[in-house]
């Protein structure tokens, strides 16, 4: 009886960690392919697959959260101390970054879409438009954020 009830809570526990795939976990474990910009022990950042403008990059805590309530301070301070290092990076590269936009959202009404907690990174320019207006370009290629992910990481 008791081994049916270990398997029985097995089981549960197995499901429920399917039920909450995250794909940014994922990227944590090398489960995923991206184009990595830094990592330290409480932080990555990588480059998004939808950017803003080229040069966006995610910085997301290593242990999962679902947005940045949930995020450790520390975690939460070292998120803030990459993005400022990614951003003074991405000034001296040659994506001509003139101003660098950090966003947020959490929840689903803020426009939160994966849910675990992560900071936008995005270089702007004079002129282009709207908070995060997506850009309309096809999205670019593994190789292709790579290639800016490169860019940051030399300046870094």
């Amino acid at each position: 009886m008791r081994h049916l009830l270990l398997l029985l809570l097995s089981v549960i526990g197995l499901a429920a960690a399917e039920t909450k795939r995250c794909v940014f976990c994922e990227i944590v474990a090398g489960q995923r392919e991206q184009a990595a910009v830094y990592r330290d022990d409480k932080v990555m950042a990588f480059m998004t697959i939808g950017p803003v403008n080229p040069g966006h990059v995610l910085v997301i805590p290593l242990v999962h959260a679902d947005n940045y309530l949930e995020v450790q301070p520390e975690a939460l301070g070292a998120m803030l101390a990459a993005a400022q290092r990614i951003g003074r990076a991405l000034q001296l590269t040659d994506l001509n970054a003139e101003g660098i936009q950090l966003l947020m959202n959490t929840g689903r009404a803020a426009g939160q879409t994966v849910f675990h907690a992560h900071l936008h990174v995005i270089p702007r320019h004079t002129g282009d438009s709207g908070i995060e207006q997506k850009s309309e370009a096809p999205r670019p290629t593994m190789a292709e954020l790579e290639a800016v992910a490169a860019k940051i990481r030399v300046k870094l």
